[in-house]
């Protein structure tokens, strides 16, 4: 049998959760919905309250500058997001959860709960730690090589 590689094990999940993901209610019935889009609302509803700003999201992400800001242009222009100048600096803008972005939130908000305890099902709360510790360990080798 041939030696298994992480890559490909975690590309073969992120391909099975976002498959997951495409095939939930909420998603199906909205246009404005991708993987993406999905991974960075959930992000911004779990921040809801801080002051994030587009580097926040590149930084959690591992995206670069250019990609991010054609996401957000998209998510801005649909009604998902606005960006906000901050009064320290105007130059910075801050993201801004629109009612329409909240809305979806309460459609997406049981299903992506339902796939999260699914995929976590039957793994020790050590178990779960470790994967962790796992991914930040990965990530941080990664970096060091790119």
């Amino acid at each position: 049998m041939d030696k298994r590689h992480v890559g490909g094990a975690v590309r073969a999940l992120t391909h099975r959760i976002d498959r997951a993901i495409d095939n939930i209610p909420a998603v199906r019935e909205n246009e404005n919905l991708t993987g993406i889009r999905i991974w960075i609302l959930n992000f911004l509803f779990r921040n809801e309250g801080a002051d994030v700003f587009q580097r926040d999201l590149e930084a959690a992400f591992g995206v670069s500058r250019p990609t991010v800001t054609v996401l957000l242009k998209s998510m801005e222009r649909d009604g998902i997001i606005r960006r906000v100048p901050v009064e320290r600096d105007a130059r910075l803008k801050k993201i801004v959860l629109t009612d329409y972005a909240r809305d979806i939130r309460r459609r997406l908000q049981a299903q992506l709960a339902r796939i999260e305890e699914q995929l976590v099902k039957g793994f020790s709360e050590e178990e779960l730690n470790a994967f962790f510790d796992y991914v930040d360990r990965f990530v941080r080798n990664i970096e060091e090589f790119a």
